[in-house]
């Protein structure tokens, strides 16, 4: 048996939404009859799921090649959305940067960097849809927050999402009054993302093992449900807390159980 969310005909911008955890966070609305605006960097990753999307789902797609760490990039890109759709009832956010090296090996610029296109890109879009939302008074925003914001590590990526986690609340906090919920969602490392297929390509290469088998071992950290998290698994968890079923949900952040397997040690 079907759920029905509730959802058929609201309009959605899924930033990052050109592939991974964004994409599949684009899958999973349209599949309830939401209309959908997908933005990245690459025009041609973007008109190729837009696609697929249509073609399994039969919704309204655009796309809006954008950038956000640019303040200009994000308002074309929100006007463009209402413009085309008519409004914004929901925003996932997902695009990000990924600089590698560890926090003394960054520099300055990357630092800033992954701030600028992630923590920074997250209140941009914020920040052009309330309007928006606040008209229509109803809104969702859930935003995508790496799990390195709990235990610190992964260069600049613990402070960027520990800063996610904060501004998520703050957000719920000044948003309630208006019928809009934030949340935040810590996707638990999908094995499909590209940093995880690049995360496993070098753990094979340090341990001289094959990709398979370095997968395997990184699958024996996780808790009892015995896989490794694919991206629809937090994709599934973003269209709850869009859902009228989670109208009560509001400025928390919630784990794909694999996101644990960063709290303890690698066991090979």
């Amino acid at each position: 048996m079907s759920v029905d969310y509730g959802l058929a005909g609201k309009k959605a911008v899924i930033t990052g939404g050109s592939r991974g955890i964004g994409r599949a966070c684009a899958m999973a609305l349209a599949s309830q009859g939401v209309d959908v605006c997908i933005t990245a960097r690459r025009q041609n990753l973007l008109d190729e799921t837009a696609q697929q999307i249509r073609d399994a789902y039969g919704v309204q797609v655009m796309t809006v090649s954008a950038d956000m760490s640019s303040d200009e990039d994000v308002h074309r890109m929100v006007s463009t959305a209402v413009a085309e759709m008519g409004s914004i009832d929901i925003l996932v956010n997902v695009a990000a940067s990924f600089p590698y090296g560890g926090t003394l090996e960054l520099s300055n610029d990357d630092w800033i960097g992954h701030f600028g296109v992630k923590t920074f890109g997250y209140l941009r879009t914020i920040r052009q849809v309330y309007p928006i939302m606040q008209r229509n008074h109803w809104g969702r925003i859930v935003n995508i927050a790496g799990g390195a914001s709990r235990y610190g590590g992964g260069g600049s990526a613990g402070a960027v999402n520990a800063a996610i986690i904060n501004m998520t609340k703050a957000f719920s906090l000044d948003l309630a009054k208006d019928g809009i919920t934030v949340n935040a969602v810590h996707p638990g490392g999908p094995s499909d993302s590209d940093r995880e297929v690049l995360r496993i390509q070098e753990i094979a290469q340090s341990q001289g093992i094959t990709e398979e088998e370095a997968a395997a071992r990184q699958a024996r950290n996780i808790p009892p449900i015995g896989r490794r998290i694919v991206s629809a698994d937090p994709a599934n968890l973003v269209l709850f807390l869009c859902s009228m079923q989670a109208d009560c949900i509001t400025g928390e952040t919630m784990a794909i159980d694999s996101a644990g397997e960063r709290d303890r040690p690698v066991v090979y």
